[in-house]
């Protein structure tokens, strides 16, 4: 008997350290499950990083955040980022 992989949401965010915000220079991720039950969230500051870098970071930092094999569904407002994963990853493989 198999047991469905557990399905997340990561929510991914980065601000580039020359925006002038009070959060420039972070990045931060969320990790929910779809039925709301399990949320888990992390951030940090990172000097002299582009955004996309830390946006990737936060990425990163949120699959690694996961504790078992599941399903992912990638949320982030970077268009290059999102552009990346979904039209050059198995270029990249």
């Amino acid at each position: 008997m198999t047991v469905p992989a557990p399905h997340f949401l990561l929510f991914s965010e980065a601000s580039d350290a020359s925006e002038d915000r009070a959060d420039a220079g972070r990045w931060r991720f969320v990790v929910e499950a779809l039925d709301g039950s399990t949320a888990l969230e992390a951030a940090d500051d990172e000097t002299e990083v582009s955004t996309e870098r830390l946006e990737l970071l936060a990425i990163v930092r949120g699959l690694e955040a996961l504790d078992q094999p599941s399903r992912v569904t990638l949320v982030t407002r970077n268009r290059n980022i999102s552009r990346g994963l979904r039209y050059g990853l198995e270029q990249w493989r």
